[in-house]
C-alpha cells in the first residue's frame, strides 16, 4: 500500500467538506430551536404584565363623576384642564393636549389658558372600574414651583361606598 499524500487541492476539498458538515450541524441546531407552537400562535413584541382590569377606563370629574375622554378635568381645587383632545386613552397612560386655567393665574389664564400636554397614569380599581389616579402636566410657559407642582398631581377618585 502506498501512503496517502496530501496535495493542496485535496486539503482544500477536505476543508470544504468539513466546513459544509459543520455549517449543516449548526443550521440544524438553530432551526430545531425555531419550532414551537402552531403557526396561528405568534409571540410578537415585549412581554406585558397581565391586566386585572376589564371594561372602560375613567378619570373622576367634579364630585367623582366618571368621565371617559373628558374635554375638561379638575386638577385639585385651584386648577382645571380645558379643551382636551386625547391622543390616547384606556391604556396604562392617556395623553392629551389642551389648556390650563387656575385661581393662581386669573384673570390672564382664564382669558388665554396655558397650552399644556397632560399624561394620566396610575390606574386604580374603584367600584369595578379602572380610574386614572395621577396627572403629569407640562406647560412650557410655566417655570419654577408651579411647573414642578403640576409635574405630578393626584387626581380625585370616586368615594367607595
Amino acid at each position: 500500500m502506498r501512503p496517502a499524500t496530501t496535495t493542496p487541492r485535496t486539503a482544500v476539498a477536505a476543508g470544504a467538506v468539513l466546513l459544509a458538515v459543520l455549517l449543516s450541524a449548526v443550521l440544524s441546531v438553530v432551526l430545531a430551536g425555531c419550532g414551537g407552537p402552531a403557526p396561528l400562535l405568534r409571540d410578537e413584541g415585549p412581554a406585558v404584565a397581565p391586566s386585572a382590569r376589564s371594561g372602560p377606563v375613567y378619570a373622576a370629574g367634579d364630585a367623582g363623576r366618571p368621565l371617559e375622554r373628558p374635554d375638561a378635568l379638575p386638577l385639585g381645587d385651584s386648577a382645571r384642564l380645558t379643551g382636551l383632545r386625547w391622543k390616547s386613552w384606556g391604556g396604562p397612560t392617556a395623553v392629551a393636549g389642551g389648556g390650563l386655567v387656575g385661581d393662581w393665574c386669573a384673570p390672564e389664564c382664564v382669558r388665554t389658558p396655558y397650552r399644556v400636554t397632560v399624561t394620566l397614569s396610575g390606574l386604580q380599581q374603584q367600584q369595578g372600574f379602572a380610574y386614572y389616579s395621577s396627572a403629569g402636566v407640562v406647560a412650557p410657559e410655566l417655570r419654577g414651583a408651579k411647573a414642578a407642582e403640576l409635574g405630578r398631581v393626584s387626581l380625585r377618585l370616586p368615594d367607595v361606598e
